[in-house]
């Protein structure tokens, strides 16, 4: 978190374009405290030139009691820069994102659409892998096992008496019979694995329909990618029947040994030609190199036009306590023991409110960012350039601050699912509502 962050409080955060707005700065820090007065504040628009005929604009704020106060009408949407002068030599640098109605309107939600558990090959119970993700800052995250679909209804039954403030979403990564391809069902309102897994040959009856339906101008290498991409779009069609989002998950996976991505490159243009699919997940819990490559393919087909699909990043987390794996004879699960995907890749949605129905909704419109955010580095957030932006600034000024109160809530029901329940579930009814509170002060 950066240093002015601890030493000075700033609020709103954000405000409406093209709307004066009255500013709050109050020091946190005693040292930095200004007299009762003027202080100097220079306030800079960030996609601005700089000229001598557009210089940051100097306005004149008062202090008192150590709270400063300055009334702007912050023109155009976009990140300004403020530049306050504490003492005569010394200022600080905060900022303020201004936002047009459509986007203000909407709330920051830090989410994981692509998550294990102990329900199949995960680390963690559901009602644990919850309280880590609290913990770290999630606003959402959908439990989608392999092929299973129950352990978001565990996790929530958990925790239904603690009044907490995390969305768990139901979802499940789909395997159908001889299609290597997974799909992620997002919030749907049934299991589509039990659907192919009660009447197996059904499907098969169901594939073959779709293969003698599909046009004779598509252009397959063979029967097999024939059969894999009808099974694509009957899976695709029983997800939208549940009412959920269709996610192609991480198309450049390395699979069998290691020797080749999970989707020929003939078969995933034809996927995306064809638009058959809801959602991109464009990052996820793999090595930087085949991110690298859903990157490029992705770019390529938004250069070529048929690449513009919603994008999300989910982690495909198979453990979360990772930490404390790194030097344990607790191996025995070989490969599941990733040291990589959790907290690292993720999605940041601008939606009405953190209910499952609003995320989907926001998502399917496009209000979603794909962020991958390795161990030590910067967060690379990857989507449409003007919610890119307002992400980082999220990201830099919204999001350190607000996860401090997200942590002890995760704390708590950490300690609900280690066996501390009662007491654990009395402070997280208490806490209840305080994120919403704090986003309160934030947006104006």
């Amino acid at each position: 978190m950066r240093r002015e962050l601890h030493y000075f409080d700033i609020f709103p955060k954000v405000v409406r374009a093209r709307t004066k707005s009255c500013i709050t700065i109050r020091c946190r820090e005693r040292y930095f405290n200004p007299l009762d007065g003027y202080v100097k504040i220079t306030i800079t628009p960030m996609t601005e030139i700089i000229r001598a005929m557009h210089a940051p604009v100097e306005v004149e704020a008062r202090s008192k009691d150590g709270a400063i106060k300055f009334d702007y009408f912050f023109e155009k949407e976009q990140e300004y820069r403020l530049s306050v002068w504490v003492k005569e030599n010394e200022w600080v640098g905060l900022s303020i994102y201004a936002l047009e109605n459509d986007l203000y309107e909407l709330i920051p939600l830090k989410g994981d659409t692509h998550v294990h558990t102990t329900i199949t090959d995960g680390w963690e119970s559901p009602e644990a892998v919850c309280g880590y993700y609290r913990k770290a800052g999630f606003d959402f995250l959908s439990i989608s096992d392999h092929r299973k679909y129950e352990g978001a209804g565990i996790a929530r039954r958990f925790y239904e008496n603690a009044s907490i403030d995390l969305e768990i979403m139901d979802a499940e990564e789909i395997h159908a019979p001889k299609n290597p391809v997974h799909i992620v069902n997002l919030g749907g309102k049934f299991c589509v694995s039990d659907v192919y897994r009660n009447d197996e040959g059904r499907y098969y009856s169901d594939v073959q329909k779709i293969m003698d339906s599909l046009d004779s101008s598509i252009v397959f290498c063979d029967e097999q990618e024939k059969f894999v991409y009808a099974s694509c779009l009957w899976v695709y069609e029983k997800i939208r029947e549940a009412s959920g989002l269709a996610v192609l998950a991480h198309p450049h996976a390395l699979v069998n040994g290691m020797d080749a991505y999970n989707i020929q490159d003939s078969l995933l243009d034809l996927q995306f030609r064809n638009k058959c699919f809801d959602v991109l997940e464009l990052v996820g819990g793999r090595s930087p190199a085949e991110i690298n490559m859903q990157l490029a393919f992705y770019y390529t087909a938004c250069k070529n036009g048929y690449g513009n699909f919603p994008i999300i990043g989910g982690s495909d987390a198979h453990e979360v306590a990772k930490d404390a794996f790194e030097n344990s004879s607790l191996r025995a699960k070989g490969v599941r023991n990733r040291p990589y995907g959790f907290n690292e890749f993720y999605t940041i949605v601008f939606a009405k409110a953190n209910e499952t129905s609003e995320i989907l909704s926001a998502i399917k419109k496009g209000y979603s960012v794909a962020i991958d955010e390795y161990s030590g580095s910067a967060p690379r957030v990857h989507g449409d350039y003007r919610l890119v932006s307002y992400a980082l600034f999220l990201l830099s000024e919204y999001f350190p601050l607000r996860d401090e109160i997200c942590y002890e809530e995760g704390r708590l029901m950490l300690e609900m699912a280690y066996g501390n329940s009662d007491e654990a579930a009395d402070e997280l009814r208490a806490r209840s509502g305080h994120v919403d509170g704090f986003r309160r002060r934030c947006f104006s």
